[in-house]
């Protein structure tokens, strides 16, 4: 969005199915709170559905697997999530029928691929990261960098595709993750190659970003193009003007124990957590991204789940 009137027209589309097909919810209540980071758990998301018929309530609980989720303004609606349905049950709610879906992206592909493969002499990490890739069902090639090592020695691979990905990652310095069915294996000194989505008050901006010693925390009107190992650009000057008012805290108010995060020289940041959240019928509608610059490690612990 290049400003923030283009902003107001909400829209939204449910999708649920499975091998490909399924119904799309648009004229009903929906409500999603979507999270996605960079670490390799799926990312979960939660999404509400008010007085679904009950054709498509029955299809949800014993045949519909997947759910995918467009959300966003009229003309600019972008996918938000992607997903393996985990659960799906139907409560009441005052008058109203409310149906619960709790996802997960890339759940199915996490918990049960497996490899036992042998690889040649000479074969190299992109091989390696292709035999990964063939053991999933759901998840397809993303967004990857890494150095394209070639391997003198032959080598077994056994084991579950997580775990592999993770001595993958780690070999190459890098955070693995599915991102709306993509897998995206990203070093942790670099980023996406998209360009960075400027926010200020008139692109979306809300408030005022918040700043501590594990990064920066910005809250937006519902942006998914913004995404994970993504950047974003900042306002320095607004960022210092915030580091000064912590220092100059009132006599006796508590200081951090830590200094805050360094910002960037260029006002760039790398985000590696978000939080879309969402209600067709009520006021959330916005996004949040924790950040990091583009120099500074991210978090080892903010922003995981178990």
């Amino acid at each position: 969005m290049s400003s923030s009137t283009q902003q107001f027209r909400r829209d939204c589309e449910v999708v649920i199915g499975a091998g490909g097909h399924g119904t799309a919810i648009r004229d009903l209540r929906i409500q999603f709170e979507v999270t996605k980071d960079v670490y390799r758990t799926p990312n979960p998301a939660q999404i509400l559905l008010t007085n679904l018929s009950p054709n498509n309530e029955n299809k949800l609980r014993t045949e519909y697997k997947d759910v995918l989720v467009n959300a966003g303004y009229v003309g600019a609606s972008l996918l938000t999530f992607r997903g393996n349905i985990r659960h799906a049950f139907r409560y009441r709610d005052g008058n109203d029928w409310v149906s619960q879906i709790d996802a997960a992206d890339g759940d199915k592909d996490f918990r049960n691929s497996i490899i036992n493969r042998t690889l040649a002499a000479g074969t190299t990490e992109k091989d390696l990261l292709d035999i990964i890739v063939e053991s999933f069902t759901d998840t397809k090639l993303g967004d990857v960098t890494f150095e394209n090592i070639t391997r003198g020695r032959g080598r077994m691979v056994s084991g579950m595709a997580r775990d592999i990905l993770d001595h993958f990652a780690m070999t190459h310095g890098a955070h693995w993750s599915i991102q709306d069915g993509n897998l995206q294996i990203v070093r942790v000194d670099s980023t996406l190659a998209t360009e960075a989505i400027v926010l200020r008050s008139d692109t979306g901006l809300l408030g005022a970003p918040e700043i501590n010693d594990k990064g920066i925390k910005v809250k937006c009107l519902l942006n998914p193009r913004i995404r994970c190992n993504g950047k974003i650009k900042l306002d320095n000057n607004d960022l210092k003007e915030l580091i000064h008012k912590e220092k100059v805290q009132k006599p006796g108010a508590p200081h951090h124990s830590t200094a805050p995060v360094r910002l960037d020289p260029d006002g760039i940041y790398k985000v590696f957590k978000l939080v879309h959240k969402g209600d067709t019928r009520g006021p959330d509608w916005y996004t949040e991204a924790h950040c990091v610059g583009l120099k500074s490690p991210i978090p080892s612990q903010a922003g995981s789940r178990p």
